[in-house]
């Protein structure tokens, strides 16, 4: 009896008047990929994002010569379905959106940074960053480029690290992320040197004002408000822009080269936003 009840039910569903009428005004609820180091060796990896209950991430990729990692060959962990919202972000912002792990893939690599302890002399954690292994970065390339080719929504620009989304918070995947190499393969942004050229004697002779560096940084993605104060908030995104597009030159200030890196990316991902600032507007 209960099995014909079920039956009768189910085949009432499969029998609603539902008649497809497609809208155009949609878009897919993955529109960010956000790359992360792990900090930890493989094994203290799994333990966090597998086991913990407290974050997750949709992979995870290891690194060779791992001592905890008891496989041959590396692979690529799945840990949570693309369709799901893994805990990886956590608070964060880019282009006008808040709380990414409901709009993004995120993909942890195993990575380990040695860290001095707090408290911090500089008032800033000092770290030394190993290299990511090549091995390693190709599958990040590959799987990297597989995700952007099934969404679409992925633009340039929305292929990010956690310290850029969480610049207060967060220094992944840190200033020895190949970001270029990933540039050249056709995954993120990455400035044209001539525009960086251009805009370089275009600020040396008039240098743009800390309001307006803000700005552009704000216009690209960061989470950032305009005070024209050089405040810790300002400093950590400068920082976080300089690990993602100038990792040999970490001043966390608004300097020349910053602005017109800066600039260079604005103008060629954001042309109209970039006119808009240069004429005042």
């Amino acid at each position: 009896m209960r099995y014909w009840l079920l039956c009768l039910v189910l085949a009432g569903c499969s029998r609603l008047p539902v008649e497809p009428l497609p809208s155009q005004s949609f878009n897919g609820r993955v529109q960010f990929l956000v790359l992360h180091f792990t900090a930890e060796h493989f094994q203290g990896s799994v333990d966090a994002l597998v086991h913990s209950g407290l974050v997750s991430s949709h992979y995870l990729i290891p690194q060779p010569d791992d001592p905890t990692y008891p496989y041959g060959k590396l692979k690529i962990f799945q840990l949570v379905a693309e369709k799901d919202r893994a805990w990886h972000a956590g608070a964060s912002q880019w282009q006008g959106r808040s709380n990414l792990n409901d709009q993004s893939i995120g993909i942890e690599i195993v990575n380990q940074p040695s860290c001095e302890p707090p408290p911090y002399p500089s008032g800033r954690r000092q770290c030394q960053y190993p290299d990511f292994a090549p091995a390693q970065m190709a599958l990040v390339q590959a799987l990297a480029k597989d995700i952007l080719a099934r969404y679409p929504d992925i633009g340039p620009t929305q292929v990010v690290g956690h310290a850029d989304i969480a610049p207060s918070r967060k220094d992944d995947p840190g200033p020895r992320f190949p970001w270029f190499e990933l540039y050249q393969a056709g995954v993120g942004a990455w400035y044209d040197d001539a525009d960086v050229s251009r805009f370089s004697q275009q600020f040396s002779a008039e240098p743009p004002s800390l309001t307006l560096v803000q700005q552009a940084l704000a216009a690209y993605g960061y989470g950032l408000a305009a005070s024209g104060e050089p405040d810790r908030r300002t400093q950590d995104c400068l920082l976080a822009f300089q690990m993602h597009f100038l990792p040999w030159h970490l001043s966390g200030q608004a300097d020349l080269q910053t602005a017109a890196a800066l600039f260079a990316l604005l103008d060629k991902y954001f042309p109209d936003k970039a006119a808009t600032l240069l004429a005042g507007g």
